[in-house]
């Protein structure tokens, strides 16, 4: 497994599947690694947070899970009766592996494609 920290600093433990899964483990509330839960990012909702981000190519993070900004990924993850919260980890999957920044402006972050 991999270990990752989110845009807001908390650490996280992850690996990706042969099916295209992103198991995320994320830290216990000492914020010191854990394996009793875990969260699933599945193929569909990496590929539609890649496609938003690429189509767009700056886009507000929008983590919130109860009041996402509109027009922010979280809001359309929100739409789809998703949780954004999987944005947190995603987002530093992705900026990890190259595909965009994760930049902070004031309290919110943004997620920037990298051509």
């Amino acid at each position: 497994m991999k270990r990752l920290t989110t845009p807001s600093g908390k650490s996280f433990l992850y690996k990706r599947c042969d099916g295209g899964e992103i198991i995320v483990y994320p830290s216990d509330l000492e914020n010191k690694d854990q394996d009793r839960y875990a969260l699933v990012i599945t193929p569909f909702m990496e590929n539609f947070v890649r496609q938003k981000v690429r189509d767009i190519g700056r886009i507000l993070m929008g983590a919130s899970r109860d009041a996402p900004p509109r027009g922010s990924l979280g809001y359309y993850i929100r739409e789809m009766n998703q949780s954004p919260q999987q944005l947190s980890y995603l987002s530093a999957v992705l900026q990890e592996e190259g595909f965009c920044t994760v930049m902070k402006t004031g309290k919110a972050y943004t997620l920037i494609h990298r051509r």
